[in-house]
């Protein structure tokens, strides 16, 4: 029990308690006076229930980039991200070099940012994996500076971004998605060939797909609502808002809707005769209506393009083969944004910028064209 004093100049009862040590083995104190000695003693209480049900936080002295990265997360990007950002952030500093991380907060400056960007491209990652890289550390610096965890300007501003060239998607021509598509639906089980149909015919996210319910499909007015996403951790998976946190609908067509009633009556028959319930009334389900796995269906859709004879693109290029597709049909910017999810219509035009460069080259041919056979009917005229 905490010894309460009395001041006999001023007559304040007063206590000065110890509620442990923080991360860094340092003491952590608090001292409060009060007229009542039973105030006092109601004030201890308090405060020791709180240390007890962690609402008085261990206070971790930031001394390295460990230690910031560890606050950052928990602190900031935990409470302020996407489910999905926070565990792709933490993916990513989990390889970030041990020299790095050794480093004092206070002695990082531009030439060690600069090092750890050459560190990554040596490692051979493309320019816009690592401009990606570098911005999300010039947030994290943004926060400790605002925090006053770090004096200074921001190292990594300071960095200037590789240049990354005009973006080249790795993406199917028409004829190939179909090719790919067939070949899918005869090679693949049911429920992995739905994630692939959603993906390239709702241009899905993958991890959008295999969160798919029953329930978010319109069969009337032949749309789905895309409202969440699934977040897949060592030793299980959960469900969470989607990457911008919002419902969107997305049109389907009759072939997709025929396809998912066919889907739903064999997901239904292959549970009665196996003897499995579809609890999470999901879409995408694995072998004996377990969850699928992105792993797996990665290597699904891997196996899938070895069969078609087919070049090799990521499942993430089917989405952007959805979106090109799209663009190149002069479907408008905004309504490939809305379906695809993108914060606004920029990122949707800086992302397929070389789908653009296409069907800029193909739009002054056209010009040149009519051009000419303006003038030939003028001449044909006169």
């Amino acid at each position: 029990m905490a010894n309460i004093k009395k001041n006999t100049k001023t007559g304040l009862w007063w206590v000065r308690l110890s509620l442990g040590t923080d991360e860094c083995g340092k003491r952590i104190q608090a001292y409060y006076s009060n007229k009542r000695k039973q105030e006092v003693e109601f004030w201890i209480a308090e405060q020791v229930a709180a240390r007890k049900d962690g609402s008085i936080r261990k206070v971790i002295q930031i001394r390295t980039m460990e230690q910031l990265f560890a606050v950052w997360l928990e602190d900031h990007v935990r409470l302020t991200k996407a489910t999905t950002t926070y565990h792709s952030y933490q993916s990513i500093l989990n390889r970030v070099p041990t020299w790095f991380m050794q480093l004092k907060v206070d002695r990082v400056e531009p030439t060690h940012a600069q090092r750890l960007l050459a560190d990554w491209h040596r490692d051979g990652l493309k320019a816009s994996t690592i401009n990606s890289r570098r911005a999300i550390f010039v947030g994290m610096f943004s926060w400790a500076i605002r925090m006053n965890n770090y004096k200074g300007t921001n190292p990594f501003s300071a960095v200037t971004k590789l240049n990354e060239g005009l973006k080249e998607m790795e993406t199917y021509s028409v004829e190939e998605l179909a090719t790919y598509l067939r070949t899918a639906q005869d090679v693949m089980t049911t429920g992995n060939y739905a994630a692939i149909m959603l993906i390239s015919y709702a241009g899905l996210r993958a991890r959008e797909a295999t969160a798919l319910r029953w329930s978010d499909v319109d069969f009337d007015r032949m749309v789905i609502m895309v409202k969440r996403t699934a977040i897949e951790v060592k030793g299980g998976y959960s469900f969470s808002n989607t990457k911008g946190k919002k419902v969107r609908v997305v049109t389907i067509s009759k072939h997709v809707a025929e396809e998912l009633r066919r889907i739903r009556v064999e997901q239904r028959y292959d549970s009665v005769r196996m003897g499995w319930r579809n609890d999470e009334d999901l879409i995408c389900l694995g072998v004996s209506g377990a969850y699928l796995w992105h792993s797996g269906l990665r290597r699904r859709h891997i196996e899938t393009i070895k069969a078609a004879g087919l070049p090799k693109i990521t499942l993430h290029g089917l989405r952007h083969t959805h979106a090109s597709l799209l663009m190149e049909m002069g479907v408008h910017a905004k309504v490939i944004q809305e379906r695809l999810g993108h914060a606004d219509a920029t990122l949707t035009m800086d992302t397929y910028a070389h789908v653009l460069h296409t069907l800029q080259s193909d739009t002054a041919t056209q010009f040149e064209q009519l051009l000419k056979r303006k003038k030939t009917a003028q001449q044909s005229g006169s």
